[in-house]
């Protein structure tokens, strides 16, 4: 067990129902977070690699997807490795070279790898279903395969991009993309809901005079999670949780907390004010310097699998990116969206100058009961990713990922003290 940190929180801000009715309930004075387990270190044999999804099943053990890992790490609750689940190939109960997502419907474990997922009811040795399926879509440049288990037993699918992510990213004019549902069979039954991206991508001119596109850095894709543009899904597969319209020029300004069905039902559409915070021209350089020090190689901590590049190559790579990144004028309200084990809803707030990570914590309405502030760790690679990347979350704990030195793995929970007593 780790030893204890305390964590301080901000002072809850104002949120504005459709109606312009504040929220009462939000607390008052800050919510401290208390670490009281870690898994995992530089000696470990059993997280060896970064988290890629993470899930509590009915027997109360922790089941870890981790990249470059053909198998499910089981641990119990307090820590100690259990056991694993599946191993590289091919075959029922094998995992095509990474397990990539994980989570429990009911009594049944699924698991997705590269290209399928696998169900198991009668223990987690050999599947009782497998899925399989590969669906085209040349409209978007890709291709979907299965990827998560809703609360129906229908899917989810993963995109691939066929032709990278060039074509979407510099599309122009948003169409939207959709949230399909499918049947076991790989039938589309409907459209849950149309996920519109920013207009985020980044051109540069490559070593060899091609064009390269990337996602900015102040609108990517968190660490964990669907893969979609601010939204989540709830860890029972019932419904999804976004980010809706922002509206940034309006009087005031506002953005919309949307939950919806896998049905497409909407349970759920609450409008709330934000004060916009304006990207200074030391952000802008921070950032921009961050994204040409990434794409150069510069926080990688060992060099397998990477080309070696002379200096002077590196160089031009960095000048190239930073020559071309711009940024919005405003940063987004919203960075990152997770939906709670208990119907909470947690937003990670604004980009700070002195990257604090500010998380909101919302009830099932969207109000606002807390803030939680995070100072400390690092969550993903990317130097300008959140401090910690939350995979569960309720109003009493909250399950997290980070890199220590050398890249070494962590998964942590707080503990979160609510105690909101008058000053």
């Amino acid at each position: 067990m780790a030893n204890v940190r305390r964590l301080s929180c901000a002072l809850a801000v104002l949120l504005c129902a459709p109606a312009g009715t504040r929220s009462q309930d939000a607390c008052p004075i800050p919510w401290q977070m208390e670490e009281t387990l870690q898994i995992g270190s530089f000696e470990s044999e059993d997280l060896v690699a970064g988290v890629l999804d993470l899930a509590i099943g009915p027997d109360s053990a922790l089941y870890v997807a981790q990249g470059l890992v053909p198998a499910i790490t089981v641990f119990s609750l307090d820590g100690q490795f259990l056991r694993r689940i599946g191993r590289a190939g091919q075959g029922p109960g094998d995992f095509d070279f990474v397990a990539t997502r994980v989570g429990w419907i009911g009594d049944t474990l699924w698991v997705a790898d590269r290209r399928r997922a696998q169900l198991f009811t009668e223990g987690d040795r050999v599947p009782d279903q497998i899925i399989e399926f590969i669906l085209p879509v040349p409209e978007e440049g890709s291709r979907l395969v299965p990827t998560r288990v809703l609360a129906d037993g229908t899917l989810l699918a993963r995109r691939i991009w066929t032709a990278g992510l060039g074509p979407w990213l510099s599309r122009g004019a948003d169409p939207g993309l959709p949230l399909r549902r499918f049947s076991r069979s790989g039938e589309v039954l409907d459209t849950i809901a149309i996920i519109h991206w920013p207009d985020n991508a980044l051109e540069y001119e490559n070593d060899r005079g091609g064009r390269v596109f990337v996602e900015h850095p102040l609108k990517d894709l968190p660490p964990l999670g669907l893969n979609e543009y601010l939204t989540a899904l709830k860890p029972d597969g019932s419904a999804v949780v976004r980010i809706g319209s922002v509206r940034e020029d309006a009087t005031p300004p506002t953005f919309d907390i949307l939950a919806i069905s896998i049905h497409g039902d909407t349970l759920l559409h609450r409008t709330v004010e934000y004060e916009p915070r304006e990207v200074t021209a030391a952000m802008e350089r921070r950032v921009a310097d961050e994204l040409a020090g990434w794409l150069a190689g510069d926080y990688r901590t060992g060099s397998s699998g990477w080309p070696v590049l002379t200096e002077a190559t590196l160089e031009r790579r960095r000048r190239a990116v930073r020559s071309a990144f711009w940024a919005p004028e405003h940063l987004p309200p919203v960075r990152q969206v997770v939906a709670g084990t208990d119907g909470t809803i947690w937003l990670l707030r604004e980009l700070r100058e002195d990257r604090v990570d500010v998380w909101e914590l919302r009830d099932a309405e969207g109000g606002l009961e807390g803030t939680v502030e995070i100072a400390d760790g690092r969550g993903s690679y990317q130097p300008w990713g959140p401090r910690l990347t939350v995979a569960l979350a309720s109003r009493d704990e909250v399950w997290g990922t980070t890199y220590g030195e050398l890249d070494v793995p962590y998964i942590h929970r707080y503990r979160i003290d609510r105690t909101c007593a008058s000053r």
